[in-house]
């Protein structure tokens, strides 16, 4: 199984959208699976700086400060998730994957009316997921520049990591597929 699935259907539940959802400090975020390129096992993990897989180079970012908070206090299973987006790419640190999942269109919700900044850039949208929610991040913004964080030309010593250990992230989690009917 593979991460790179565009939106399909699935038996009952109709047109579907494939995510891959992370915990990053306090927030649920989903990933389109088609902005996933690549999940790093916990031992790379802790790898400081920009890493390159298969001679691409992804600056790395705290997915928790990207979005104001800070990472959970003693995350047991930290993750780099390796994203790109129209040509630009980045690695993020996440505190724990809570897996990939299929998410019927229906079911993903606009933001409410009264969020009216920056994060409707931000995220596209947001649905349930388990016993909270999941915010759906928009994949440009996720990998686009910071603001005021310089270039993302990555220096000469970006750590390389080799490509048996930059799993594809299909082979390390299952599918769960969100059906349109929810039982209490």
């Amino acid at each position: 199984m593979s991460l790179r699935g565009q939106t399909k259907s699935v038996a009952g539940a109709g047109a579907t959208e494939r995510m891959l959802v992370v915990t990053s400090g306090p927030v649920n975020l989903a990933i389109s699976a088609t902005a996933v390129e690549g999940i790093l096992p916990p031992e790379e993990a802790g790898a400081k700086g920009p890493v390159m897989v298969r001679e691409i180079t992804y600056p790395v970012t705290n997915l928790a400060q990207k979005l104001g908070h800070s990472s959970a206090a003693g995350a047991t299973d930290p993750r780099i998730i390796l994203c790109g987006s129209r040509g630009a790419h980045r690695g993020f640190r996440v505190d724990q994957v809570l897996g990939l999942t299929e998410v019927a269109i229906s079911l993903l919700s606009p933001l409410p009316p009264h969020f009216t900044g920056e994060e409707r850039r931000w995220f596209k949208g947001y649905f349930l997921y388990h016993e909270g929610v999941a915010l759906w991040a928009d994949s440009d913004w996720l990998v686009a520049p910071d603001p005021g964080g310089g270039s993302l030309e990555p220096p000469a010593d970006a750590a390389r990591i080799t490509v048996e250990h930059a799993k594809p992230a299909g082979e390390i989690i299952e599918l769960e597929v969100v059906d349109a009917e929810r039982t209490k």
